[in-house]
């Protein structure tokens, strides 16, 4: 049986509301959204298999709208498989706003998160390395 959320305070709710029971957001207006934005709020979902697999994406598309959201989730994860995700999507961005967090996850993280800040960090000073010729969108 699927379970269904609303997308703003990931309570679940029926398959047929329009509107959730708990905070009156517009269940089906948050389908309109662009696919980025729906991504970044599943940074948030109460299930961390969600939250793990959003910022994986965000990742892979290299998203560079996903960054705050990202690093936030970097310091105030409670799940280190939700916090290692977001570290390596940083990575995947190349994200050198993101430094400082990375750092930070590198000292005081948990040793999978410490390892993947370790590589995030590699990618990013690589790119920076190769003068970010290639920008993002590049950074392997």
């Amino acid at each position: 049986m699927l379970s269904f959320f609303c997308p703003y305070c990931w309570r679940r709710v029926s398959e047929n509301d329009a509107i959730c029971p708990k905070c009156s957001g517009d269940i089906r207006a948050a389908d309109a959204r662009p696919f980025a934005e729906k991504l970044r709020a599943a940074l948030h979902h109460s299930e961390p298999q969600t939250r793990v697999r959003a910022a994986w994406i965000l990742g892979e598309r290299k998203e560079d709208s996903g960054v705050p959201d990202l690093m936030a989730v970097v310091i105030e994860a409670d799940d280190a498989f939700v916090a290692e995700a977001a570290v390596e999507a940083l990575g995947k961005i190349c994200a050198p706003e993101a430094v400082a967090v990375l750092k930070q996850a590198q000292e005081q993280g948990t040793v999978r998160v410490r390892w993947a800040a370790h590589k995030a960090l590699d990618q990013i000073n690589s790119s920076r390395e190769q003068g970010f010729k290639a920008i993002r969108r590049r950074c392997s």
